[in-house]
This record gives structure tokens, sequence and C-alpha cells, in this order.
């Protein structure tokens, strides 16, 4: 299907922010060089979103405008953005989370990270005592990636996300708003509720377009085998149509 001119603009954006993020360890503060430990067991596609997020973070601070005139801030705001995007994340996770328990919420998410950079190359992330299954589900590559386009210092925050999530569709039922925390979960929520609607939505036609297909079919062969039109409509209108009883022979959909 060809694309419009916005879309292939905006794609073509997409492009040239990964060839930025591809680059960030070239700058003069190099996060790919550091060692990144946790007080939890983390697989390896976790160890290495986290090593993303924390490039991303020098990234962040290497854009800030304090760093930019006093380079000792550099460390402090990595750091702080490092915990920033955890912290979004995890609240994410709870709020997608029927089963969330009443505390998970940025405030508690914020007190239980630390980060300790013990020396330049090496920086330890500890978690307090938040619930195995958001802390075994909360890195995720699509997420991950979703941060850096809603944080990214250059980019257009909460529309930039919105625009790739809904290919530029808008999500009328989100209002923006609140702590960057915040508004990143809020419009995972929403997002998430109106994809599972759609999803829901669709299936509930194909099921009443297939009952269609198959009670045209029925009432067809019925008719062909010289069954009277009224007693089919009293059977439709009593929605027995489907039942054993409703036929003295056995029918059959037609073999292609």
């Amino acid at each position: 299907m060809t694309k419009t001119l916005t879309e292939l603009i905006f794609y073509d954006k997409i492009i040239q922010k990964e060839k930025i993020m591809k680059n960030l360890p070239t700058n003069t503060y190099q996060p790919a060089e550091q060692k990144i430990f946790s007080n939890l067991s983390l697989s390896p596609l976790q160890i290495s979103l986290l090593d993303r997020l924390n490039n991303f973070a020098t990234y962040q601070a290497q854009n800030n405008s304090e760093v930019r005139r006093m380079a000792n801030k550099t460390v402090y705001q990595t750091n702080y953005e490092l915990k920033l995007a955890l912290v979004a994340l995890l609240t994410t996770c709870a709020l997608l989370d029927p089963t969330r328990e009443g505390q998970e919420t940025e405030k508690f998410f914020n007190s239980q990270i630390n980060i300790i950079q013990k020396t330049p190359q090496e920086k330890m992330i500890y978690f307090g005592p938040i619930r195995p299954f958001l802390l075994q589900n909360f890195l995720i590559p699509e997420m991950v990636d979703d941060w850096i386009t809603y944080r990214d210092a250059h980019g257009d925050g909460i529309y930039a996300l919105k625009d790739k999530k809904t290919r530029l569709q808008g999500l009328n039922s989100f209002s923006p708003g609140g702590s960057p925390v915040m508004e990143f979960a809020r419009f995972y929520r929403k997002f998430m509720e109106e994809k599972i609607k759609k999803e829901n939505d669709f299936r509930q036609q194909f099921q009443q377009t297939a009952l269609k297909s198959l009670t045209d079919e029925i009432v067809r062969q019925q008719l062909q085998n010289g069954r009277n039109p009224a007693e089919i409509l009293s059977h439709i209108m009593s929605a027995d149509l489907l039942s054993s009883d409703c036929n003295d022979q056995q029918l059959s959909l037609p073999k292609k």
C-alpha cells in the first residue's frame, strides 16, 4: 500500500533517530564503557535494555542546559534520567496489571530504586521490595523504545509518542498532563484500552459475520428441502434455527 508523504516523513524521522541513538557512545561521555550491576538477577535481554536506557540517559544529560554550563553535573543528571526511566516503566507495568497492589505508584517506585555511581566506569542499581512479577516484566523492548521517543530532549514529547503509537491517528480519549512518569503511564493505559477494545470489536464483528453466513446457508438448505418459510421464520424469531430439532434431516454445509 502506498504511503502518504506525511507517513514517509514520519518514518524517515524514526530512522534518523535510530541512527542518532546508535552513535550515542561516541560522545564525550562514554556510557558504553560502563558496567551496570544490580541486586537482581537479570537476563541478558534486561541487561541490554538497561545499557540502552543508560546510553539514552547520557544523551539526555548532555543535552541538558545545566550540564552544558557545568560539566561536573553530567553523572548526576545521567543517573537522574536513568532512574526516571525505570520508575516510569515500572509504574506503567503496574497500571497495566489488574492484580496490582494499591501502593504501586510513582512515589512508591521512586522510593524503592537507588542508583549508586561506584566509579566512573561502574554503577549499581538497587531495587527494593518490588513485586517480582513487575521486576520480571517491566523491561520490554517496545516500551523502552517508546520511553525514548517520549523523553527525547529534541523530540516532541507526548505528541511524538501519540503519533508513533497510533500511526498519526491520534488518541482522543487521552488528555496530556501531569509528571513525565504519570503522563507516559496514563497514555499507555489509554492506548492499551483502545487497542483491546478495537480487537474485541473486530472479533465480535467477525463472529457475527460468520454466524450470518452460517444461518443463510442453513435457511437455503431448509428451503431446498421443502421446509415451510413461515416455520423457518418462527425458528429464527425464537433463536432456535441452529437447534437439532429444527429439521428432521441432518444439515451440512456444501463442500467446495
